[in-house]
């Protein structure tokens, strides 16, 4: 019954969005003024990873950026949030409440570009607005190709997880609404292989998330052998790091680790580290207001993911000087080169990951050639780079010359 309900819900939204998308196709090329706006939806995970994509969006020489979301998510300088009503979301369900403000939004202040981050419902959502005011629309593929490749179903979103399985006629209505943006932005060259694979490969950008530059503290006491930053979700299979951490003590019995992060998970690896007999060498910090402060104290960053577009947590982990051991999935084969800023390791091989590790931490002179390569790697990520990757699309997106980025209007923090 799951699965039927979620075939129905994303086939006919897929339909729907198709419909809109074909028959406003002749409306967003009409030329208009350009307001210097990009309005932009999306489920939108923590504030770090919020303010990751912001950030650089924010200094791209655009105007402003509005931000419809169902809360505020921090402050940024040329950002502000448009909130609908917590009744309007109630009455109307989250997807279609955000859609029809949205449209609300768009029609009072004519961004120039409308963006959704992941498929379902965020890029389908600003695909419509686009079409409904005339003005390109952009589709941020955060997740990776799992968006799309057998309908979704390996994906985080509940609706798309429901189908429980691939579904041919879910992933063929997914491509060709994805066809239909003018702009799709993934985050590395496997994620563009995925969509030239499947006929999309003229409209897609690759430019990632930003970290802040960090303030190296040279001598800081790295108290913390591993670390594990992330949302405990299965997705992220964080009880790999757990036995990870086990597969090590059998070396280093005095080894240190933290996790840091929240979600269902917790419980279970918990219990999986009471069970490996590592409850005592793992720190379980939920979720942290101070990660620079983590990532300063600690020597390698573990990641298990089962599916990444490119990590965000990776790359400012890089950013403190930790060489990093990662699940080869996603994009992070892009950025990390094996056995100079860190390694890429088979997903789920325990026994890899642990003999990378016991390289790292045993090895000062490799732990200090990587950490360093790490540093200088992580300098291609910060805000001002990805600004400058942002503005380049956006010059070629929006034909409205130089108006597009002359105003730069004050921005206000929050309008509900």
């Amino acid at each position: 019954m799951r699965r039927f309900i979620a075939l129905a819900v994303l086939t006919s939204s897929f339909v729907v969005t198709l419909v809109f998308a074909l028959v406003g196709r002749t409306i967003w090329r009409r030329r208009r003024g350009s307001t210097g706006r990009i309005l932009v939806t999306g489920r939108f995970d923590n504030l770090n990873w919020f303010l990751s994509h912001a950030t650089p969006l924010s200094r791209s020489g655009v105007g402003e950026v509005i931000v419809v979301s169902e809360s505020p998510q921090g402050g940024v300088p040329r950002v502000r949030f448009s909130c609908p009503p917590p009744l309007v979301l109630r009455v109307l369900g989250r997807a279609l409440g955000k859609l029809l403000w949205m449209v609300a939004v768009a029609v009072r202040y004519r961004p120039d570009v409308v963006m959704g981050y992941h498929l379902f419902p965020g890029a389908l959502t600003a695909l419509i607005v686009g079409r409904l005011i005339g003005r390109p629309a952009c589709y941020q593929m955060t997740g990776g190709p799992i968006e799309i490749i057998g309908g979704g179903y390996q994906n985080e979103n509940k609706l798309m997880k429901s189908l429980s399985r691939p579904s041919a006629l879910v992933e063929r209505l997914a491509v060709a609404v994805v066809r239909e943006f003018e702009m799709v932005v993934v985050r590395g060259s496997g994620a563009k292989g995925a969509l030239v694979d499947r006929g999309i490969g003229d409209a897609v950008e690759i430019i990632t998330g930003s970290i802040d530059t960090p303030a190296m503290t040279q001598g800081a006491k790295r108290c913390w052998d591993m670390v594990f930053i992330g949302r405990l979700t299965e997705i992220k299979q964080p009880e790999q790091f757990v036995s990870i951490v086990a597969a090590v003590a059998r070396d280093l019995p005095d080894v240190r680790a933290i996790c840091v992060g929240e979600g269902p998970e917790l419980p279970a690896i918990r219990s999986r580290a009471e069970s490996l007999g590592v409850a005592g060498n793992i720190e379980f910090a939920g979720q942290s207001d101070d990660v620079p402060g983590v990532l300063k104290r600690s020597k390698v960053f573990v990641l298990t993911s089962r599916s990444e577009g490119l990590s965000i947590a990776m790359v400012e982990a890089m950013g403190h000087g930790l060489p990093v051991v990662v699940a080869d999935v996603g994009d992070l084969g892009d950025v990390v080169e094996a056995g100079v800023n860190g390694w890429v390791i088979p997903p789920n091989d325990i026994d890899a990951y642990a003999r990378r590790v016991l390289e790292l931490l045993t090895d000062e002179a490799m732990w200090l050639r990587s950490s360093r390569a790490a540093c200088e790697t992580a300098g291609a990520f910060t805000a001002d780079r990805v600004a400058e990757r942002w503005r380049d699309c956006f010059e070629g997106l929006v034909h409205n010359g130089a108006g597009f980025w002359g105003r730069i209007p004050d921005g206000r923090q929050c309008e509900t």
